[in-house]
C-alpha cells in the first residue's frame, strides 16, 4: 500500500520587542534576565482550515519548568508558567539566566475520536543573560491511527447502510461498546480514527454489519474479527473491506501496517501582529510629560514599514524601515533592527498640545500589512482648553501643572492685539490651577497661555465668547392691540411672544393695567418703557383688585375674574448669568385692598423676581386657587410645572422642577427718577451639575396682585431689563 502522511502546520507563537530575530542579540532586559520565543510546531489535517481559532484547542496546555537541584545534587522541574492556548502567551517572555523544559500537550485526550487528535511535545532550552533564545517545539501524534477504507463494491452492494465499528479489544462484543465500556468508532466511510491506547492494550477488534440486496433478493450481513498490535503513537493500521461475489459470496479483509508516519510541514504560519508596549512605563496607565522625550517599544515578526501618530484629531506618519531623526513634529526612531525599534515623541511634538490628558493613538504597520493599535493617554503641562459647554466654563481659564512652582500665571490677550496681560492663578485641585475670577468680556474673542515661573509653557489656546442670550423686547418697544395692548407683534402670530400681561383678563373690563408709555430711561436706545398700575377693575358689577404686570410667559385664560398664567418661557442657557438688571421708578402706595398677607394701611410691595429652572413646562397659576400662587420666599429650591398645557383649565402636574438660580427684589419705597437695579443670582448647591431649560421674569406693582390685594395707588415703570453674564 502507499505510505500514509500526516500532514503538519506550523504555529508560531513569536516574542516580540526584540525577541524575534534570528539571531540572538544583545537586548535591554533587566540584569540576569533573558528573552525566549517559541515555534510551535503542530500536526493538523490537511482538511481543516488552518488557523487558530478553528484548531481544537479544547485541551491545551502550555507547561514552563524550571530546572532546579536540592542540596544533594538531584534535579526536578518546578513549574512556572502555565497557559491553556498560544494566544495566552505573552509577546514577551523573559526569564532569569537558567535552564528551562516547556511541554505542550494539544488536543481532546479522546480515547477515540475522528476529528481531534492528541498531540504533545517537550523540548529542553536554556536562558542566557542578555540573549533571546529561540525554542522549536515538535509535537508529534500521540494517537494510534486505524483506518477503515471501503472498497467501491462495498457502497455498491450494501445500498441500505453499511458500518464497521472498531473497538480496543481481542473479541468483539457489541454490549460492551453500546454500555462505553471499551473505546470504539463507527465507521460509516472510509477514514481516519484516532486512539489512545493503554500500554496494555494488545488487540483491537471489528463488526461490519451491511444490508443490500443480491440478484434481487434481501442481503444483509455481519462479519467480526480482531487483530493482535502493540501500541505505538502514529503507527497506522489500515482495514481494507472489499465485497466478492464469487463462492456465493463473501467479504474480504485485508490488513496493512504502516510503522512509518513521514510528517510534512506546509509552511501556514500565523503571523501575529506588531506590538507597541512603553517603554520604562506601563501603556495602560497615564503618562505625565514635562521635558524630554516619551518612548514606545514596538516589535513585529515581518520588518516594519510605519508607524503612525494621532493625537487631538491629527495624524503623523514616520517610515520605520532605518533610524529617523527627529523632524520638526518632534518625532524620532530609534532602530535597532527590521522589526525592533522604539518611537521617541519628543518636546516640539507635544508643544502643539494644550494642557491636560490626551489620547495618543499609536499604530505600527508591517510589511504583510498587519497592524497593532494601542492607546497611550499622555498628561502635559499648559493652558486646557475651553470645555464644550460654556454653562459649566463660567469663563473661567485653567492651566495643568505638573512640576514644583512658585508663580503660576494665566497670559491672554484679546485676538488681533500684540500685548499680552497676566493673571495669578491659584491652585484649585490636583495639578490644576484656575483664575480667581472671570476677565473675558462677551463679544469677544481671546488667546490664552500658560506661564510658570516665567516660562511659557504648552501651546497658547483660544476661546471666542458670543453675546450671551437676553429676552426679546426686553426694552418693551414692541407693542400691538387696545384692549387687550400686549407685549408683542399681533394676537395671532406669537412667534415673537415673550412677554405677557394681565391686560388679557382686565381688559373685559374695558382695562389695561399695563401699558407702553413714551418714557424711556436715560441714556435708552429706545423710546418707550412698561408702565404698570394696579388697579380696581369693574366686570358686571364685580369689583376686583388688578395689579399692574408683566412677565416672561403667557396669560392661558380667564373665570371671571380669575386669571390663568403659565409662568416661564424656554430659554436657551449658554453662560451662567451673574446676575439681573433693570431700570425702574414708580410710587409705592398704601395698601387699600387686604387680602393674603397684608392689610389695609400697610405700605405696597413692587415687586421682581427671576428663577432659572429645570423643568419642561410654565409653572401655572390659577388665581382660583392659592395652592398654586409660587410662595417664592418659602420654595427657593423646587418649582411646580405643567406639562400639558389645555387652556383655561391648566394645572401643575409635576413636582421636580429644580430652581437652579433665583433673584427676588422687594421695594417699598417710591422712586421719582429713573434708578438702575442689580439683583445678584444666587445659586442653589444643590444643583449644581444641571442646567436650567426655562427662564420665569415677573415683575409687578404689587406683590400680592394673586390675592387680588394691594394699593390702587401704586405704579412701576421698567426699562431695559438685561441678564448681565
Amino acid at each position: 500500500m502507499g505510505r500514509k502522511f500526516i500532514h503538519t502546520a506550523i504555529l508560531l507563537g513569536a516574542l516580540l520587542l526584540g525577541a524575534c530575530t534570528g539571531n540572538p542579540e544583545e537586548i535591554a532586559g533587566n540584569p540576569g534576565e533573558g528573552a525566549v520565543a517559541f515555534t510551535l510546531a503542530m500536526p493538523k489535517s490537511r482538511t481543516t482550515t488552518a488557523d487558530a481559532e478553528t484548531y481544537p484547542w479544547d485541551c491545551c496546555a502550555i507547561r514552563i519548568y524550571k530546572y532546579v537541584a536540592d542540596e544533594a545534587g538531584e534535579r526536578s522541574r518546578e513549574l512556572i508558567r502555565r497557559y491553556d492556548s498560544p494566544s495566552e502567551m505573552p509577546a514577551s517572555l523573559w526569564l532569569l539566566a537558567g535552564e528551562y523544559a516547556i511541554t505542550v500537550e494539544a488536543g481532546s485526550k479522546a480515547e477515540a475520536t475522528f476529528d481531534e487528535p492528541t498531540y504533545q511535545g517537550e523540548q529542553d532550552f536554556k536562558i542566557v543573560e542578555g540573549a533571546t533564545t529561540s525554542v522549536t517545539v515538535d509535537c508529534r501524534l500521540v494517537n494510534t491511527i486505524i483506518r477503515v477504507a471501503y472498497d467501491a463494491t462495498i457502497p455498491a452492494t450494501f445500498k441500505e447502510k453499511f458500518c464497521t465499528t472498531v473497538a480496543i479489544g481481542e473479541s468483539y462484543d457489541q454490549s460492551r461498546v453500546d454500555k462505553g465500556e471499551v473505546p470504539s468508532l463507527a465507521y460509516a466511510k472510509t477514514r481516519n480514527g484516532y486512539f489512545i491506547l493503554p500500554e496494555e492494550t494488545t488487540a483491537f477488534c471489528w463488526q461490519f454489519t451491511g444490508k443490500g440486496e443480491k440478484n434481487g433478493q434481501p442481503l444483509e450481513l455481519t462479519k467480526t474479527g480482531s487483530k493482535a498490535i502493540v501500541p505505538e503513537a502514529g503507527v497506522c493500521y489500515e482495514l481494507s473491506l472489499r465485497y466478492s461475489p464469487d463462492l456465493g459470496g463473501s467479504l474480504e479483509f485485508t490488513l496493512t501496517v504502516d510503522e512509518s508516519v513521514d510528517e510534512i510541514f506546509d509552511p501556514i504560519i500565523f503571523l501575529p501582529t506588531p506590538q507597541i508596549e512603553g517603554y520604562g512605563f506601563e501603556i495602560g496607565e497615564t503618562r505625565p510629560y514635562v521635558s524630554g522625550q516619551i518612548a514606545y517599544s514596538i516589535g513585529s515578526i515581518a520588518d516594519m514599514r510605519e508607524i503612525q501618530v494621532q493625537v487631538d484629531g491629527a495624524t503623523f506618519a514616520v517610515p520605520a524601515t532605518a533610524a529617523y531623526a527627529e523632524d520638526a513634529n518632534g518625532i524620532a526612531i530609534d532602530f535597532e533592527n527590521p522589526t525592533s525599534m522604539r518611537l521617541m515623541l519628543g518636546e516640539k511634538f507635544f508643544a502643539r498640545l494644550s494642557g491636560g490628558d490626551h489620547t495618543l493613538t499609536l499604530t505600527a504597520v508591517d510589511q504583510d500589512d498587519a497592524e497593532g493599535t494601542k492607546e497611550s493617554i499622555v498628561r502635559t503641562q499648559g493652558a486646557l482648553p475651553v470645555p464644550e459647554n460654556p454653562w459649566f466654563d463660567d469663563r473661567i481659564w485653567r492651566g495643568c501643572v505638573l512640576q514644583e512652582a512658585s508663580d503660576v500665571k494665566m497670559e491672554y490677550r484679546r485676538q488681533g492685539e500684540t500685548q499680552w496681560t497676566a493673571a495669578t492663578l491659584t491652585l484649585t485641585a490636583d495639578e490644576t490651577y484656575s483664575m480667581p475670577a472671570a476677565i473675558a468680556a462677551l463679544g469677544s474673542a481671546y488667546e490664552y497661555r500658560l506661564s510658570i515661573d516665567g516660562t511659557t509653557i504648552g501651546a497658547a489656546q483660544t476661546a471666542a465668547y458670543p453675546l450671551g442670550p437676553q429676552v426679546y423686547n426686553a426694552g418693551f418697544e414692541v407693542w400691538t392691540g387696545s384692549l387687550p395692548l400686549v407685549p408683542y407683534t399681533s394676537e395671532t402670530d406669537r412667534n415673537d411672544q415673550w412677554w405677557d400681561t394681565g391686560n388679557h383678563g382686565s381688559s373685559k373690563a374695558n382695562t389695561n393695567v399695563t401699558t407702553n408709555e413714551a418714557d424711556a430711561r436715560p441714556g435708552s436706545a429706545g423710546t418707550t418703557s412698561a408702565k404698570l398700575a394696579s388697579q380696581k377693575a369693574s366686570v358686571m358689577g364685580i369689583g376686583k383688585f388688578a395689579a399692574g404686570n408683566i412677565f416672561v410667559g403667557k396669560y392661558l385664560g380667564t373665570n371671571i375674574p380669575n386669571g390663568v398664567i403659565g409662568f416661564g418661557k424656554p430659554f436657551l442657557f449658554t453662560y451662567r448669568p451673574k446676575a439681573l438688571r433693570f431700570w425702574y421708578k414708580g410710587t409705592v402706595g398704601t395698601v387699600d385692598n387686604a387680602g393674603g398677607s397684608v392689610s389695609n394701611g400697610d405700605a405696597d410691595v413692587a415687586q421682581v423676581y427671576i428663577c432659572l429652572c429645570k423643568m419642561d413646562g410654565p409653572h401655572v397659576v390659577d388665581t382660583r386657587y392659592s395652592d398654586t400662587f409660587l410662595n417664592f420666599a418659602a420654595n427657593s429650591k423646587t418649582m411646580a410645572y405643567c406639562t400639558a398645557l389645555n387652556g383655561k383649565n391648566s394645572k401643575n402636574d409635576h413636582t421636580d422642577g429644580h430652581i437652579i438660580a433665583w433673584a427676588e427684589w422687594n421695594n417699598t419705597q417710591s422712586m421719582a427718577e429713573w434708578t438702575e437695579i442689580t439683583l445678584d443670582l444666587h445659586y442653589n448647591e444643590e444643583y449644581e451639575g444641571e442646567v436650567p431649560t426655562y427662564l420665569m421674569l415677573t415683575a409687578s406693582a404689587s406683590k400680592y396682585g394673586d390675592y387680588f390685594a394691594g394699593s390702587t395707588g401704586s405704579t412701576m415703570y421698567l426699562d431695559d431689563m438685561e441678564l448681565i453674564y
